[in-house]
């Protein structure tokens, strides 16, 4: 089968779309082909989709938000249609007419975008987080956790279309399935706020590290090759005695394992985390992240800091200290988050969900 994804990333507007992508990918490989099509990527992402055989098509941004924001307007009908009818004249000019599963996941596309598509393209799949526009799919994925969770796309997708909905279809990269039987650090904490963390937050952390000298604390720092104040970064975990910090690791699981408690973001890692069993001190780094996070926090599987703009320095290190003091609240956090993906098997499971619908 010929897969196709549409999906774009940057160092303003984060990786995580691509990365989930990126995943959802490699469970169709090495058996069938596949193809990304997106707007200028740092270069070091497009070494690691090419390396990994996926053919990577460059689509012309689809406008100027496209960089500046998290998550920008959807793009009206007439833009769409347009759109559409660009991504379909690059693909027919390598040779690519017909789609055999077309994967969505961008904030300013909707249903005008997939009804085009549907000239080329024999299964539509779309993963969204927001539900806050209408689709036309035959698979809808949104992995995230809200008090309506599982009825929030009833107006918002047709009738024939299957909803895969909730932690349970989190997309997870194959070590996260790997259980350790290493036993945690109780004073080790993991820092990471994904790949190119376009708000700094991991510097910000590693400054209240640096005040909290007299505990006893170990660290890694995880940062990604579009994460932009690398020099800056490392001097400073440089001056502490017991942290590392770890630059485009492929290892992130691993690291999870050690921890007992880890400083990040909403979006993809709530369930990485809560695969690995590591406790989640949330900073939410846009507005998409808020209502799952807080759902989390009020579920005692996570401890929501606040927003990014609104979590002080003060925030971050009592939050640290109380980590550091008190390792069975971090283990009941965790374990009640691990409660929430545990219907999720295997790394295959979300693409074998996918085949066994639109093989029917």
């Amino acid at each position: 089968m010929r897969i196709v994804f549409r999906v774009d990333g940057s160092t303003q507007i984060g990786l995580g779309h691509i990365m989930r992508c990126l995943t959802l990918a490699t469970q169709f490989l090495p058996t069938n082909t596949v193809t990304f099509m997106s707007c200028s990527l740092p270069s070091a992402l497009q070494q690691q989709i090419e390396g990994l055989g996926i053919q990577l098509l460059s689509t012309l941004p689809i406008n100027d938000n496209e960089h500046n924001s998290f998550s920008s307007p959807v793009l009206d009908d007439t833009n769409q249609h347009s759109h559409a009818v660009h991504c379909i004249d690059i693909l027919n000019s390598v040779g690519i007419d017909v789609i055999d599963i077309l994967v969505i996941d961008h904030y300013q596309l909707s249903a005008p975008y997939s009804e085009e598509m549907r000239r080329c393209s024999k299964h539509i799949v779309v993963i969204d987080d927001l539900a806050n526009r209408e689709h036309e799919c035959d698979v809808l994925i949104d992995q995230n956790l809200y008090e309506d969770f599982d009825t929030r796309y009833d107006n918002l997708v047709p009738n024939y279309c299957h909803t895969l909905l909730g932690p349970k279809f989190a997309i997870l990269r194959s070590e996260f399935y790997s259980p350790s039987t290493k036993l945690r650090d109780d004073k080790h904490i993991l820092i990471c706020f994904g790949g190119s963390d376009p708000l700094n937050l991991t510097e910000r952390v590693v400054d209240v590290l640096i005040s909290l000298k007299s505990l006893t604390i170990s660290a890694d720092i995880v940062v990604g090759e579009g994460y932009a104040n690398i020099e800056t970064l490392e001097a400073k975990v440089n001056s502490l005695v017991n942290a590392e910090l770890h630059v485009a690791c492929s290892y992130i699981s691993t690291l999870m394992n050690n921890a007992t408690t880890m400083i990040g973001g909403g979006g993809s890692m709530h369930w990485e985390r809560a695969a690995t069993g590591v406790a989640g001190m949330i900073i939410t780094l846009a507005d998409n992240q808020i209502e799952t996070t807080r759902c989390l926090h009020e579920r005692h599987c996570c401890l929501w800091l606040g927003k990014s703009d609104e979590a002080t320095d003060i925030d971050i290190s009592k939050a640290i200290e109380f980590a550091i003091s008190s390792p069975q609240t971090m283990h009941k956090l965790a374990k009640n988050a691990a409660s929430l993906v545990s219907g999720n098997k295997n790394p295959s499971f979300v693409m074998d969900t996918i085949l066994n619908i639109i093989t029917r």
